[in-house]
């Protein structure tokens, strides 16, 4: 077990960060320490970085995730395709209104050169874009001669768990990230403004397209860019180059999808502040967001900060049009605001709203979070070029966002780490689902669900296929007995658990605003736990195994114990996720000997 998934070492990451952070402004005070400046600057920067992937590293598991079947599907049907044209139809095949042709060709060629898909690999190489978009942002401060040290709080804020959903699910994280790089190298290609510009500008125009749907935009970005440089040679290649690839890309075995939902000025007002929060959602909080009509804060919050977004864009424009010669700063940064924001415009046209978008329930997908930090981080670095000049502002401003980003990002592993070690404990018991139940605990609202198609043989076949050719390992983890033999095989019968368990419901508003049957059992062992144990309800015809998930400290604990994770454990669901019956509750986990035992609670539970 890595010692990162029981102990996250949080306590330790922040107390590195703070007391580094402190003696870096101290050397601006003691001249004898001045020689440290530097190395402070580079830890500070690299700390975010590192604590980031050491955390991906111990809670990603070799598992596929609800759409990871979907590529999966496809690198099978590209293995056994016949002849070129069938390739094409599989390499672009389309999803929704996207066309996945870049997440496909890593994930075919991680099969050639290594005979199979790691899904963990998979999410490393989508999150290593992270490092591209900051060295692209980076460039701004050498192109403007601001010194380094200003861009200190930038890691802070794209290296989080905001966005942990994108950082930790395979198809997100080989999507999102690398379709916000490319778009920014395609501004940075323009940028330029010389032939070799050009052509990275057009061969990454090319790969964000086919990396998501939104991609479409750098085209549109790169012709608003080239006609303010009146580069208009230029214009008509890449007018030329757009209308081949946008051609290609409708009208090949492409299938118009209509949108009959409510168009976007039926409710302007809501819809402006719906992409007010989009743009702003880098504050969307790790918390529960109930279906109900209440103010949530941290909406309100991201609605303020988009609107500030806007008017940062709306002084770059002006500062655009004002400058006689704008330089690759004004450019890059101009074409990195206009597609992360258009994609913003884009999620609030194919998803308009009739209420307040703060006054109301979840309304992102945790996945796009990357967007909004990834956009504060542009607007700071643009909010410093403006002020390179204004010593006393600029250096305000970089104290401010220190503190900010900082503690944006010391909030949101303190709020979410428990949300990626829950999903790494429900992926690694996928595969008893599977293989007793044919459904997943990860996916699926009702316990009879099969997974992501619903399709009676779809999966079966795909994960059989997947299985015979090496491709995954989707049962890597499976060394339980099967459900009927379960407790049969594990049970120590003279023992019985040594602590407390206990099993409560309650009504709460589930998926669609209804109110469901909501299911939290939770127990607290005597002794400390050394690896990952199970609640099992058993029954006359279902062994259920569900995941005991440790619970965070308080904040208060947390400080005073220095340690993230409490010695309570518990794990929630909606009702319809597990069949009807009366269950004995026992706790499961590995003996002395390394084998499963289980022992009985003394308690009953009733689904009903």
């Amino acid at each position: 077990m890595k010692p990162f998934l029981e102990n996250p070492h949080l306590f330790e990451y922040y107390s590195v960060v703070v007391a580094m952070l402190l003696l870096f402004g101290v050397t601006f005070f003691i001249k004898k320490i001045q020689p440290w400046r530097q190395w402070l600057g580079i830890g500070l920067i690299v700390a975010p970085v590192l604590y980031f992937f050491i955390l991906l590293d111990a809670h990603v598991v070799n598992i596929p995730y609800t759409d990871d079947f979907n590529l999966l599907e496809t690198v099978q049907k590209l293995r056994h395709s016949r002849g070129f044209v069938e390739m094409l139809e599989v390499l672009f095949e389309q999803v929704n209104q996207h066309r996945f042709a870049f997440e496909r060709i890593v994930m075919l060629i991680m099969f050639v050169l290594t005979g199979a898909i790691n899904i963990k690999t998979q999410i490393i190489i989508g999150d290593l874009f992270l490092l591209g978009i900051s060295y692209l942002l980076y460039i701004n401060f050498k192109k403007e001669n601001i010194s380094w040290y200003l861009f200190i709080p930038v890691p802070y804020i794209l290296f989080n768990l905001v966005f942990f959903e994108n950082a930790y699910w395979g198809i997100a994280a080989l999507q999102n990230t690398p379709l916000i790089f490319f778009a920014f190298l395609t501004a940075h290609g323009l940028a330029r403004q010389d032939k070799k510009g050009l052509w990275i500008a057009i061969i990454a125009a090319l790969l964000t397209t086919f990396t998501s749907g939104s991609g479409m935009l750098t085209w549109i970005v790169g012709i608003l860019i080239l006609c303010f440089q009146k580069r208009f040679r230029s214009l008509l290649w890449w007018v030329l180059g757009s209308i081949v690839v946008l051609v290609f890309y409708f009208f090949f075995d492409y299938t118009f999808i209509p949108s009959p939902g409510a168009k976007v000025w039926d409710h302007p007002v809501f819809n402006l502040l719906y992409i007010f929060a989009f743009w702003g959602n880098a504050l969307f909080l790790d918390v529960r967001h109930p279906l109900v009509q209440v103010f949530h804060e941290d909406l309100i919050a991201c609605v303020l900060l988009g609107a500030a977004i806007a008017l940062v864009f709306v002084i770059w424009v002006v500062r655009i049009l004002v400058s006689r010669k704008p330089g690759w700063a004004n450019w890059f940064l101009w074409g990195a605001l206009l597609f992360v924001m258009g994609t913003g415009a884009m999620f609030m046209i194919s998803r308009p709203i009739s209420d307040y978008v703060m006054y109301g329930g979840t309304v992102f997908s945790r996945r796009y979070m990357v967007f909004g930090v990834v956009l504060l981080a542009t607007c700071y670095v643009c909010l410093i070029v403006i002020l390179k000049d204004w010593g006393k502002w600029r250096n305000a401003l970089a104290i401010a966002a220190v503190l900010g980003f900082g503690t944006l990002n010391f909030v949101s592993y303190f709020l979410s780490i428990a949300s990626i070690r829950k999903l790494h404990d429900e992926l690694v018991i996928d595969g008893y689902f599977w293989k007793n139940y044919r459904t997943f605990l990860t996916v699926g609202e009702l316990f009879t669900d099969v997974p992501f198609w619903n399709h009676p043989t779809r999966m079966s076949n795909l994960i059989l296929s997947l299985e015979s050719d090496g491709v995954t390992d989707f049962y890597q983890y499976y060394d339980m007995p099967a459900q009927q033999q379960l407790i049969r095989q594990t049970s120590q019968k003279a023992e019985t658990f040594a602590g407390q368990f206990d099993a409560q419901f309650q009504y709460r508003n589930g998926d669609y605003n209804r109110y469901m049957k909501y299911f939290k059992f939770s127990a607290a062992p005597e002794k400390e736990q050394k690896e990952t144990f199970y609640f099992v309800l058993e029954s006359a015809r279902h062994n259920i195994v569900l995941p005991a998930v440790p619970v965070p400290n308080t904040f208060r604990d947390f400080i005073q114990k220095a340690s993230y994770y409490s010695n309570n454990y518990q794990y929630a669901l909606y009702k319809p996720k597990l069949p009807e019956g009366k269950y004995r509750a026992w706790i499961m986990s590995r003996g002395d000997s390394g084998k499963w035992e289980s022992v009985y609670t003394g308690k009953q539970v009733l689904f009903f």
